[in-house]
């Protein structure tokens, strides 16, 4: 890190504060100045270790209703342009930012999840099989035939775009089910390549969104894309 400038979280929280960033990216920004953690992790019976950002504090174990209003209230308006008839999400981090997105929306278009497995509830399935990155195993993501009709126009949402490959996933999903893939929105985006793989895939730029980007990222630290700093994280 020689040569670069490294803001510890309460220098960075400052930044962030002043900063043209909107308010749900500011409070998302402090929560993961404050609260994330990256770190790397070697999986049993593997040799290359992964870089984890860890965000269980406010997005996907315990969740920050107050933030993921104003995160649902963001996503809602650039959303909506797009129409969708529905929300398909992965589980389970994916459901709580689908929902709030919707409930924010004017004609709040329901948000259909795709288990892992499948449920004895279910008859006729549409499935793919998806690699979990924080898991490291392969699950089948599985929507009821009932649930996804024919020519609906489908939202596509995460909490992370990483490596681009649950969206392709799910896109697999919608394509079995003779639906459109209209738009493609995540809470926070890793420099893993993710956006470029879909835009490979044949998803245009202007219909991936995510309200904040990771530029880098390495052990206890992040810079965010708009920032020159990279930012310490609290937690270690």
């Amino acid at each position: 890190m020689m040569g670069e400038t490294i803001l510890p979280p309460k220098e960075a929280l400052q930044l962030i504060s002043g900063s043209r960033l909107t308010k749900a990216q500011k409070l998302l920004a402090s929560s993961l100045v404050t609260q994330a953690r990256s770190f790397k992790y070697t999986f049993p019976g593997k040799t290359e270790s992964l870089l984890i950002l860890d965000v269980i504090h406010f997005l996907n174990h315990k969740v920050n209703t107050r933030l993921i209003d104003a995160i649902g209230e963001e996503l809602a308006q650039v959303v909506t342009p797009f129409s969708p008839d529905v929300i398909l999400t992965a589980p389970s981090s994916g459901n709580i930012p689908a929902i709030s997105t919707s409930l924010h929306m004017d004609d709040m278009p329901d948000v259909i999840y795709a288990p892992k497995g499948i449920p004895i509830t279910m008859q006729k399935v549409f499935q793919a099989q998806s690699h979990s990155y924080t898991h490291g195993k392969t699950v089948d993501l599985t929507v009821s035939q009932e649930v996804l009709s024919e020519g609906e126009r489908v939202a596509i949402c995460d909490d992370f775009l990483d490596t681009g490959k649950t969206a392709l996933d799910l896109i697999n999903i919608v394509n079995q089910a003779q639906a459109v893939p209209v738009v493609f929105f995540f809470v926070i985006e890793k420099p893993y390549a993710g956006r470029e793989r879909l835009i490979e895939a044949g998803i245009p730029a202007e219909n991936i969104i995510s309200l904040i980007k990771i530029a880098e990222m390495r052990e206890g630290a992040i810079k965010i894309a708009g920032f020159s700093e990279w930012f310490e994280l609290a937690r270690k």
